[in-house]
């Protein structure tokens, strides 16, 4: 399927958005995006799994075409959302493929409902325990002082490609973002759908999230996928252990390449991973 169709659905009082790419007849495949992106940011990866799968892409609340209800902008209420969200949609032992917080999403949907996860592949989602202090109040002030509005699609596609956290995207990939996570305004400039405000906030509620009292009993199926920087994890790294121990049967890769971007780095690597890990395993 080459063009989705753009969806809502009704779940924990907001309207979630969602990328509709294929046949409900097949078991469904959500894919989730990291923080202050948007569902867009999978077209390259729906397009060849929607082949063999009901491919549906989420845009989180606060982001993308989902409401921007104000308040509840956490990593916990991410996992709440798509547990009502899945439930809604009348879905069962759904695969996930998540990107970043993406993955807390996922793993707090599987504690909270246990059978609602079936297999999961999350890319550079960060196992930890607690977080205090690993943002920094220093960059949530810098994200809320975040330009949000742009003279034009151009004029954002311009500054953005050359800074250092998109330099490395592949071209199509930082195109859909581009297309995908701004809104044109009435006189003709974009503005960021996911405000500089609600991004800070998911920054700063991630200093309080603790992962890991979700991870007893989770019933899904895991492969994690690691990136290679300074900073980053490794299989050895404590809390990638810790995971390994707690989810059962969950396997790690370190990809030997690629930031925290890694999907949109090195979209044919991930999606070859995930695409064998979810057709080898399909129920």
């Amino acid at each position: 399927m080459d063009h989705p169709e753009s969806r809502y659905v009704e779940a924990a009082g907001i309207n979630h958005h969602y990328l509709d790419w294929g046949n409900p007849e097949v078991h469904p495949l959500l894919m989730l995006h990291g923080t202050s992106h948007c569902a867009q940011v999978w077209n390259r990866f729906a397009r060849t799994l929607s082949a063999d799968f009901h491919v549906m892409c989420f845009d989180h609340r606060g982001h993308g075409d989902s409401d921007a209800p104000g308040f509840a902008y956490t990593f916990d209420q991410l996992g709440l959302d798509l547990v009502e969200i899945i439930r809604r949609l009348g879905l069962d032992r759904v695969y996930i493929l998540a990107h970043s917080s993406g993955g807390f999403a996922s793993i707090i949907a599987d504690s909270l409902q246990p059978g609602s996860i079936g297999r999961a592949v999350l890319v550079e989602t960060r196992m930890t325990r607690r977080t205090q202090g690993s943002v920094g109040q220093e960059r949530v002030d810098r994200t809320r002082e975040k330009r949000s509005v742009w003279e034009s699609r151009d004029s954002l596609y311009q500054s953005y490609r050359s800074r250092s956290a998109f330099a490395s995207w592949e071209e199509g990939i930082f195109r859909d973002f581009i297309d995908g996570c701004v809104k044109v305004l009435e006189d003709g400039r974009v503005e960021l759908k996911c405000s500089p405000e609600v991004e800070a906030a998911y920054y700063q509620s991630r200093d309080s999230l603790n992962l890991f009292k979700y991870m007893d009993g989770l019933q899904g199926q895991y492969l994690l996928l690691l990136g290679d920087y300074p900073g980053g994890q490794a299989p050895g790294s404590e809390g990638v252990q810790q995971f390994q121990k707690l989810a059962a049967g969950t396997r790690v890769k370190a990809m030997g390449q690629g930031t925290h971007f890694l999907p949109m780095e090195y979209p044919d690597l991930v999606l070859g991973e995930a695409r064998e890990f979810f057709l080898q395993h399909k129920d």
